[in-house]
Order: C-alpha cells, then structure tokens, then sequence
C-alpha cells in the first residue's frame, strides 16, 4: 500500500507545482504555455455622464448598451483578426480564445448602474477581486482579459485594465491601466477605436516596457513556431 501511494503522492506534489507555476516571466519567455484570450469585461464598466447622450447623435439607452454593443465589441475582435490581433499584439505564435464567460457576465450588469461621474480608477485589490470571482473551470496557463472600467463621451476616451492571470489560481501576474482614445463612424467604431489604440500601443510600445519592467530584459523577436496545444 505505502509503494503504491508514492507514485500517487508525486503526482499530486506535481499537479499543485503547476497550478502554481504561472510567473509574470511566463508571459515573456515561456512560449509553449498556453495564453488564453477571455475577451473585455464590461461588467465593472461606468459610462461616464448620461448614456442617453453617449451615442451623440443616435441616443441609445442602457438596455441596448448591454445587450446590443457589449456583445458587438466583442465579437468583433473574433471577426476581424487582422486588425485587432491578439497574437501579434502580445508577440506569440498563438492563442486560445475563449469569450464566453466575459458574455454572461456582461450580460448579467445591472442596468441601474452602468452610469458613473467619475472614473471609478479601480486598484489593484479591486482587479485582483474581479478576477478571484471569474466562473473558470478545467482551464489552465496564463488569462487574458481587458476590464474595461469607463468610457467617457466627453473626453472621447476609455480606460482598460489589461490583465494576465494564473487561470487555475486566479491569481493576477500583471495588470497595467491603460488609456484608448475613440474616434470613428458609429457608436460601435467610435468606442471599438479605443480597443484598437490600446492593442496597437501593447503591440509597439508597452509589451516592451513590461517585458523589461518584468522580466529584466527585451527580447524583440516574437515565437515563430505556434505552440501544440
């Protein structure tokens, strides 16, 4: 019985080393760990002002806000890959996507209470919560979300918290608050600009600086080879 066990014992030891392996180096460094795109988050989101007046011209209300424009954004990171390109923007050869979660929980806000004064400039406590309370299961590697925390029609910007996080512990391994200014046709162009921006500034500029922040050291060639997952 003792023989038998210890074989057992050295997989479990083995099992709970990996769910908690995931480093913020990881991100940089380890290409073949899988990162999972979880899609933006909208359910902490404050529209700054009224939402009446946040389409300009074409008045929208919160119900068509949630339901019509959450999903929308969303939806069109998977539909236009060129030009919001995860993988690019993150310097990997691939990446799992996975929006569900983030569509019921947009899905489930509270219509009372979309609307805000100011930016509620969440913290790092706060974040960490956010994602402690993600319905995840029988995934594992490294998250991605965006936590979309305002959108603003009179500066005609957004903030987004940009995310990585150990998926089995739900433990955050690099949050940085970054600002998109919208622009465009549309409401659903205007505010999907400040997606673009974002990505395009993570892709060019700020995937640098934390890789250096973070992991000490700037390695300016991306992974050529796909991961086999």
């Amino acid at each position: 019985m003792i023989k038998k066990s210890i074989p057992l014992v050295c997989l479990c030891l083995l099992l709970c080393f990996h769910s908690q392996a995931q480093t913020v180096e990881d991100i940089f460094k380890n290409y073949d760990m899988r990162v999972t795109w979880f899609g933006i988050d909208y359910s902490q989101c404050k529209i700054i002002g009224s939402i009446g007046s946040f389409g300009g011209k074409s008045p929208t209300s919160p119900q068509e806000l949630r339901d019509s424009y959450y999903p929308a954004w969303n939806q069109l990171i998977l539909s236009e890959p060129e030009k919001y390109n995860i993988q690019s923007m993150i310097h990997r050869g691939s990446v799992a996507k996975d929006v569900s979660m983030v569509k019921k929980l947009n899905a489930s806000v509270s219509l009372d209470s979309m609307e805000a004064i100011t930016t509620p400039n969440y913290t790092t406590t706060e974040i960490q919560q956010f994602i402690s309370n993600y319905p995840i299961d029988g995934k594992t590697g490294i998250g991605l979300v965006f936590i979309a925390e305002s959108m603003d029609k009179a500066t005609d910007e957004a903030y987004y918290h940009v995310v990585f996080f150990n998926i089995e512990t739900k433990t955050v391994l690099l949050q940085e608050r970054l600002k998109g200014a919208a622009g465009g046709f549309g409401l659903r162009n205007y505010w999907a600009t400040s997606i673009s921006k974002v990505m395009d500034y993570i892709r060019e500029d700020g995937y640098y600086k934390w890789q250096k922040k973070y992991n000490g050291k700037v390695n300016n060639t991306k992974s050529k080879t796909a991961p086999t997952w």
